[in-house]
């Protein structure tokens, strides 16, 4: 068996046909830059919208729940304010459920007189009517004389287009209590359309008035012209006259005809 013809070295010699030491044959591995032989990656995703929509969406969430609870708690306690306090009600018999205590007939009696006395007691000219006062206050008020149209003293005039009426009042003291005061303060003369008058300080010639504040101790009177300034087309249908000036419930009531 022969062997293959040797090539000549770089010296002239034979050497063997083998590689250098270290490398092998075939395909060698390349260094740098090597270029994809394999498909393309896929797109890196773009999380910028899904971190937007957490970010708004969850706080949304939160609130709607929020929200519900409280409307929940509150639609609760409102049930209950309402419905509670008829509970009672609706479970108490009825022999339990309050009455009003029975009326004391004495304080029926009183309230009865107290309105009675407030509403005024009516006459006519020439008659007396008795009055309540205060403190045991009793009087007897008669209304004596009615003068439309009267004339003053040479001190007293009336407007123009006004006149002076004037009354004559007898006071008596039928009480325990001593009467002290002016009976022109309690004096009132009221027309048809409801408007009123009151005294003045005029003196008349028709009669003597009272002069200022009368003093009538118990079952002692007195005697007194009231003197009024009204319009003279004023069409007069009643004297009203309580005691203590006017500001005692009860009053007394003329008609003048």
């Amino acid at each position: 068996m022969g062997y293959p013809p040797q090539q000549p070295g770089p010296y002239g010699q034979n050497q063997p046909n083998q590689q250098p030491y270290g490398y092998t044959s075939g395909p060698q591995p390349q260094y740098g830059y090597q270029p994809p032989t394999g498909p393309p990656p896929p797109p890196r995703r773009n999380n910028t919208v899904l971190i937007l929509m957490l970010a708004i969406g969850l706080p949304l969430l939160l609130l709607g729940g929020c929200a519900a609870l409280v409307m929940t708690l509150g639609s609760d306690s409102r049930d209950r304010l309402v419905t509670e306090p008829d509970r009672p009600n609706a479970t108490m018999p009825k022999s339990a459920e309050a009455s009003p205590p029975p009326a004391d007939p004495q304080e029926s009696a009183q309230a009865q007189e107290s309105a009675e006395a407030q509403q005024p007691a009516t006459a006519t000219i020439g008659q007396a009517i008795t009055l309540q006062g205060f403190e045991g206050l009793q009087m007897e008020v008669t209304l004596a004389k009615l003068v439309r149209k009267a004339t003053g003293d040479q001190f007293s005039k009336p407007k123009a287009g006004n006149r002076f009426v004037a009354v004559q009042v007898t006071l008596k003291n039928i009480g325990q209590t001593v009467y002290s005061d002016s009976p022109s303060n309690g004096a009132l003369l009221i027309d048809d359309e409801g408007q009123q008058y009151r005294s003045t300080f005029h003196s008349v010639q028709e009669g003597q008035s009272f002069g200022g504040t009368a003093t009538i101790s118990a079952g002692d009177s007195r005697k007194g012209m009231i003197v009024f300034e009204v319009p003279e087309g004023a069409k007069l249908v009643k004297l009203q006259f309580g005691l203590n000036s006017g500001f005692a419930d009860q009053k007394g009531e003329w008609s003048l005809g």
